[in-house]
C-alpha cells in the first residue's frame, strides 16, 4: 500500500472543503467553461461518484477480473440533480464516503492492490492504478473550481 496515495486521497474532500468557504455563494451556479460543471455540481458529482469508487474496488477485490458498468457523468448529473444539492451536505457526503474508501484501502493487501477490473468494456485496470486515476480525476475538479477563485480574485483587483 503507497501511505502517499492514501494521504493524497484523504486531501482532497479537505481542500474542496477549504474552497467551498471562500467560495462566493451567489456564484455557485455559475459556469466558468459552458462544457464544465458548476462548483455546486464538482461537489456533488464527487460525492456520488465516490461511492462508485468504493463499489468499484470492492468488486475487483471480490472478483478480480470482473466487469463493472461504465459511467457517464453527464447522465448522473442529470439523473441526481446535482445542481440542486445543498453544497455543504455533498462536502460532507464526498468526506464521509472518501473515509469509507481509505479504510477499505488500508485492509488491501500489498497484492489486492494489483487486483484487476474491467470498467465498461474494454478498460482493464488494476485497483492501485484506479486509485491514481482518481487522485487525478480529484486535482481535476479542484483545479476547475480554483480557478473560478482565481478568475474571480482577479476580476476584483
Amino acid at each position: 500500500m503507497s501511505e502517499a496515495l492514501l494521504n493524497g486521497l484523504s486531501y482532497a474532500p479537505h481542500v474542496v472543503e477549504r474552497i467551498l468557504r471562500v467560495f462566493p455563494h451567489e456564484r455557485l451556479d455559475e459556469r466558468v467553461d459552458p462544457d464544465r460543471y458548476t462548483a455546486r455540481e464538482v461537489v456533488a458529482h464527487l460525492a456520488h461518484y465516490e461511492q462508485v469508487v468504493l463499489d468499484r474496488i470492492r468488486a475487483a477485490n471480490q472478483q478480480p477480473g470482473r466487469s463493472v458498468p461504465g459511467y457517464d457523468p453527464d447522465a448522473e448529473c442529470a439523473e441526481h440533480g446535482y445542481g440542486d444539492k445543498e453544497v455543504f451536505h455533498e462536502a460532507e457526503v464526498f468526506e464521509s464516503r472518501r473515509n469509507m474508501t481509505i479504510e477499505y484501502l488500508k485492509d488491501l493487501s500489498e497484492s489486492d492492490w494489483d487486483k484487476t477490473f474491467t470498467i465498461g468494456e474494454n478498460r482493464t485496470t488494476s485497483i492501485r492504478d484506479y486509485m491514481i486515476l482518481i487522485l487525478a480525476h480529484d486535482m481535476s475538479h479542484i483545479d476547475q473550481i480554483s480557478y473560478f477563485l482565481a478568475t474571480e480574485v482577479a476580476t476584483l483587483s
